[in-house]
């Protein structure tokens, strides 16, 4: 593991795991070639790195998505993307204070990319 690189290790529900598939084959379309699960986080966060984020927005998705569950799901933040992963962290802990982050996190910054740029 390259110096700086965060190996971050989450359970989620079938729900969110649904969407960050979906996010992966959309990313996978936008862009034309294939987009793995760190590729499509990765351009998520960069695109809402100075993006605000409202409270009722992560209210409507903590509403609409379950995200405690059993699949396991890894992903790597690399020292490219880890400030705009560490800011959109920052983000949401701000809005709503409590363990498990990562797990909000990164299927949120999917469900919010998506609704930024619909395919």
């Amino acid at each position: 593991m390259a110096t700086g690189t965060r190996n971050v290790r989450i359970h989620l529900s079938q729900q969110c795991f649904d969407l960050l598939v979906d996010g992966m084959a959309t990313h996978s379309k936008r862009t034309c070639r294939f987009e793995t699960l760190r590729m499509t986080v990765q351009a998520a966060c960069e695109s809402l790195k100075s993006r605000e984020i409202t409270k009722e927005e992560l209210n409507r998705f903590l509403a609409e998505y379950a995200v405690e569950g059993d699949i396991a799901v890894w992903l790597e933040v690399t020292p490219k993307w880890s400030d705009a992963y560490g800011a959109l962290r920052q983000k949401v802990k701000q809005l709503h204070d409590r363990h498990g982050l990562d797990k909000i996190v990164i299927p949120f910054a999917v469900y919010l990319a998506e609704a930024c740029n619909p395919l």
